[in-house]
């Protein structure tokens, strides 16, 4: 019995020492936001705390223009539900159709779906830029969705091919001969059981479209179509109060985590079986 109380408080012990560790730089980059950049010192590190340095980097107006740090944090919210609305629609309807129905050429599909995971990512910048120009689709919020779906996409059809195959295939049939349709036996019998293939899709599509700077830099031009990593990037800490725009960036996509965590490691589980 002693030997199981010492395995646990060195199991417990050492796993409170890592959160710590791993913790820190969040910690502190979290304190720091309540602070302005003349605030910011070794000195005063514990005080003069205020909560105004959000709602000034809310407001904040770079270089006398439209680009406001609100509006590009809006940008962002629209870009990254259309982003991730059109991936699980393209992905799950996908992946249903190749892993479970009878499709021609279902193989040379799947390859093709796979594909471009081996494209190097800079490499199309270029010839990207000119074809969204071409179909006036640059500085558009449907251009960089549609580039950001494309890119989930590999990595989309992939989840949800491992979350539909790995359903026992004899509910399909037994539903088949109930006289179901596909449309019901996909609604009502496989999306539920595929929730966290679909979740874990949804935190993919969101950390992409969320997080991404380059494609965001290259599509939107204009001040007031800008991206919010885009305009933290070009405010710097040229504003008085950058940490608290840091915070609110990566809040959501944080907060969006921390409540599906649940789904997305069973999905990983599930995957690895």
């Amino acid at each position: 019995m002693n030997y199981l109380l010492k395995d646990k408080f060195w199991f417990y012990t050492v796993s409170f020492i890592l959160v710590i560790i791993i913790s820190f730089p969040i910690i502190i980059i979290l304190l720091l936001s309540f602070k302005t950049s003349t605030e910011i010192s070794f000195e005063n590190f514990f005080n003069q705390f205020s909560f105004d340095t959000y709602l000034s980097i809310w407001k904040y107006e770079f270089r006398n223009n439209n680009n406001t740090f609100k509006q590009s944090f809006f940008n962002s919210i629209i870009v990254t539900s259309g982003t991730v609305l059109i991936s699980v629609i393209i992905n799950v309807l996908a992946g249903y159709s190749i892993s479970l129905l009878k499709v021609p050429l279902k193989n040379i599909i799947f390859v093709l779906l796979i594909l471009p995971f081996l494209i190097p990512i800079y490499s199309i910048f270029l010839p990207l830029y000119v074809f969204l120009y071409t179909i006036n689709l640059n500085d558009s919020y449907l251009g960089l969705i549609l580039v950001y779906s494309v890119y989930v996409l590999p990595i989309g059809f992939f989840l949800m091919y491992n979350s539909f195959i790995s359903i026992p295939k004899s509910l399909r049939e037994v539903a088949i001969l109930n006289g179901s349709s596909e449309i019901k036996i996909l609604f009502f019998i496989m999306l539920p059981l595929a929730i966290p293939g679909i979740v874990t899709l949804i935190i993919f599509s969101v950390y992409i479209s969320w997080t991404d700077y380059l494609f965001a830099y290259i599509v939107m031009n204009s001040n007031d179509m800008q991206m919010l990593n885009v305009t933290l990037s070009k405010i710097g800490f040229r504003s008085n109060y950058p940490y608290a725009g840091y915070v609110i960036s990566y809040l959501p996509f944080m907060i969006l985590f921390v409540i599906l965590q649940k789904f997305y490691f069973k999905s990983i589980l599930n995957s690895i079986k």
